[in-house]
């Protein structure tokens, strides 16, 4: 009933009865993300065969959008690429606006998307944000102390305006003389285009954000925009319960899946390579940049 009535969706779609779910797939009930894993049987298991997640950082270019559309112009799977090793679908956990820049994280598992977006959660963001003109000792100390905005909410799955007081948060300079509007602010909570809305309080005008740390994950190992790397086990341990121990299975896939490529790709001993040609596998390790 609810299916027929079009009040669940499937990866932004309506869903269609007879519709099949894969590990990755976002379900959302009139806007309400479900975890419908466990209704599959165990926790993290489709079919009654044990899921192996991915889990993966990217440095997002300033105009990608956040979005598995790939009807999309600039949507962020076409900015990824292919990722070798990986076969299930990947979504970006959170967002970021498409005139944003910075960190975001990618993943197939549904219920570590769940966990860390969950209110209760207060998972810690960092910003480096560059404004119009440099702000004042008041502004800054106005920014942190939490400014009245109004952003769009969920509710009973439409979105309605919410006007309300920002958390108190982290604001201090980051400036130097090339750069001398330029802030940093920490903050716990995600309401839709918040930092340039408090900005706009203020007076100020938002031209540069970029996203640099997010749930204790850096941008490290992305060294450039549209540059993305496997999370490590340090950073599994921080983010998810069981931490790289609840990855393994992910991450041994990947390595048998690299040897069979490579096994694949070297010649036998007594067929001779043609003049020329290059022995071995080509690439690297599936997070290689």
């Amino acid at each position: 009933r609810l299916v027929a009535a079009g009040r669940v969706r499937l990866n932004g779609r309506v869903a269609s009865a007879g519709d099949r779910l894969q590990a990755g797939d976002v379900v959302t009930l009139d806007g309400v993300r479900v975890d419908w894993a466990p209704l599959n049987g165990a926790s993290g298991a489709v079919g009654g065969e044990r899921v192996r997640f991915s889990y993966l950082k990217m440095w997002k270019r300033r105009g990608v959008v956040c979005t598995t559309d790939r009807r999309v112009r600039g949507n962020i799977l076409d900015e990824l690429g292919e990722v070798e090793g990986v076969g299930e679908r990947l979504f970006p956990i959170g967002r970021l606006d498409k005139d944003s820049s910075g960190l975001i994280l990618l993943t197939s598992d549904g219920g570590l998307t769940n966990t860390l977006l969950r209110a209760g959660e207060r998972k810690r963001k960092e910003y480096i944000v560059t404004t119009h003109v440099p702000a004042t000792d008041a502004d800054i100390a106005r920014l942190a102390a939490g400014v009245v905005i109004t952003t769009l909410a969920q509710s009973d799955g439409r979105a309605k305006p919410l006007t309300a007081r920002t958390r108190p948060c982290v604001v201090e300079r980051d400036a130097s003389p090339a750069q001398p509007a330029r802030l940093r602010f920490v903050l716990e909570e995600g309401r839709n285009r918040q930092i340039r809305r408090m900005c706009a309080a203020c007076g100020l005008d938002v031209i540069k954000l970029h996203r640099v740390g997010f749930a204790g994950i850096t941008l490290a190992n992305c060294g450039r925009p549209g540059a993305w790397a496997f999370l490590t086990d340090a950073e599994l341990d921080v983010i998810m319960p069981g931490g790289a121990a609840a990855a393994s299975g992910q991450q041994q896939q990947q390595q048998e899946q690299q040897q069979q490529q490579e096994q694949e790709a070297t010649p036998p001993e007594d067929v001779p390579t043609p003049r020329g040609a290059a022995g071995g596998a080509a690439g690297g390790s599936p997070g290689g940049f």
